[in-house]
């Protein structure tokens, strides 16, 4: 025993010095798939546990014809997890590293199967579905995912998994993609330092992280801090001697990643200022049209979308007009000459939401978050996103879209494209209700907060699919069930 106790001590200094030796560093696809992993098994397990406690309950034998008879349970609230989660950002950095952030999703995402759990007591029949069996899946499944996601925390945040880095680069670029990691990643990367040859730098870059070396010993520090990956944060020409230190860091195992790339991948935004002039251009030689599947479901979703919405809230406009009409002197429809696809103008159609003489000198104007132009009736109307019902009949037109960047205003067009570097290249898609940028960010009344959103839109337009499409919809029915302004 003595020996033992003398000895653990000693074990644990080898074990710690060999996981310092032979780090685990895990890349970002790759946390993401253990979470995804770990999720599943979590959920398969209450299920599980749920379906004994229901043959408990009822005093069925539980064995494998049992279970064979549940299968489809399995399956089902597996993938109705992954869709909450996905869009409940359980699967993003900033959310899946942070504990109060996961606790909190997982509580809107806890609500939201409560109530899809009380939809299906109310409405089911009581035989079609095993009542008791989701309401014990619901008070396992949440309490576990907390503590498994809580366990991830611990142990993906220490320095052995997280992913060494260092910046080529401790200009402009560089800082940006160092505050980001630090606001959005910190937890996931670790920063050693930039990598620059400009002697100034190494004293004083404006940010706290260090210059730790010229790109002369980029091999020797990769090798030397263990680095995992290189960041290249060099806006211009980049110098052939430096160009091939990079090569070759890459033939040694080393990913090099453009800043551009792994700023996109953290934020799920485009940084206009630090792109190349041609970065809209396609690479591929398809000229980058997207394929036929992509178009044919976007016409079927906004046809779908607005023939159903037409349908399902007729009942709802003799109701708004009236309350629009007894709160307020005016017409009830307010339209605005909006930029579309390319450029070409078209008319907007609301309910309108503020006083008819809201802009009666003819000057637009930014809306603000609190406009005290708003009448009673149109702010709940913008709370709801009931001022909106009549763009569906721009989306039936092909106006818009139901999913795209929001139109903007041709009067603030022509200043906000002097102001803000590729803001015009909004323009290479329609328009649409709702969009990447409305359901990351929100509402934005200044040209900072369109400088943001522009990026997002970006970040969209780059990289839209069904899958991102299916994303933004999710989200979209949580911020209007949750009353939020886009």
């Amino acid at each position: 025993m003595t020996h033992m106790s003398v000895s653990l001590p000693a074990v644990g200094r080898s074990l710690k010095g060999w996981l310092v030796r032979h780090r685990f560093a895990l890349a970002l696809s790759q946390r993401r798939a253990l979470l995804v992993a770990g999720d599943l098994l979590v959920i398969n397990l209450s299920v599980l546990v749920s379906s004994y406690l229901w043959a408990w309950r009822g005093e069925i034998p539980f064995d494998r014809a049992f279970l064979g008879t549940q299968l489809q349970w399995f399956a089902g609230l597996s993938l109705l997890w992954l869709v909450m989660a996905w869009a409940g950002d359980l699967y993003v950095a900033a959310v899946s590293s942070r504990r109060s952030e996961t606790a909190r999703r997982l509580g809107g995402i806890g609500a939201g199967q409560a109530a899809l759990y009380l939809v299906a007591f109310f409405l089911a029949p009581r035989e079609a579905l095993p009542r008791l069996f989701f309401l014990y899946h619901l008070l396992i499944s949440i309490p576990a995912i907390l503590l498994w996601r809580w366990g991830y925390v611990t142990l993906i945040t220490r320095s052995v998994f997280r992913q060494r880095l260092v910046i080529v680069g401790a200009g402009w670029a560089g800082r940006t993609i160092a505050d980001a990691l630090q606001r959005y990643a910190s937890r996931d990367y670790h920063l050693v330092g930039f990598v620059d040859d400009d002697p100034g730098k190494a004293h004083d870059n404006g940010c706290p992280v260090p210059v730790v070396g010229t790109s002369a010993c980029l091999q020797e520090l990769v090798r030397r801090r263990q680095i995992d990956s290189v960041v290249v944060a060099i806006r211009g020409t980049m110098r052939a001697d430096l160009f091939q230190r990079l090569l070759d860091c890459q033939a040694a195992g080393v990913p090099v990643i453009r800043m551009t790339a792994l700023y996109e991948a953290i934020t799920g935004r485009v940084p206009v200022q630090h792109v190349r002039d041609d970065w809209m251009l396609p690479a591929d030689i398809e000229g980058g049209q997207q394929g036929w599947v992509y178009r044919l479901f976007s016409l079927v979703v906004d046809w779908v979308f607005g023939l159903g919405c037409l349908s399902l809230t007729a009942v709802l406009w003799p109701f708004i007009i009236l309350a629009i009409q007894l709160d307020s002197p005016g017409p009830v429809l307010y339209k605005q000459t909006r930029s579309g696809l390319g450029g070409r103008i078209f008319w907007v159609y609301k309910f309108r939401s503020m006083a008819a003489s809201a802009e009666e000198d003819g000057v637009a104007r930014w809306a603000a978050a609190n406009d005290r132009r708003v009448t009673r009736v149109g702010r709940f109307l913008r709370c709801t996103h009931l001022d909106e019902l009549p763009q569906v009949l721009n989306v039936l037109r092909g106006d818009m879209r139901l999913i795209g960047p929001r139109p903007e205003r041709p009067e603030f067009m022509e200043t906000l494209q002097q102001q803000i570097p590729f803001y015009r290249a909004r323009l290479a898609v329609k328009p649409g209700l709702t969009g990447w940028a409305q359901v990351r960010f929100g509402y934005g009344n200044t040209v900072e907060d369109t400088l943001i959103k522009l990026q997002y839109d970006l970040y969209y337009i780059r990289h839209r699919s069904i899958a991102l499409d299916l994303l933004i919809l999710l989200k979209t029915v949580g911020v209007v069930l949750t009353f939020r302004g886009m």
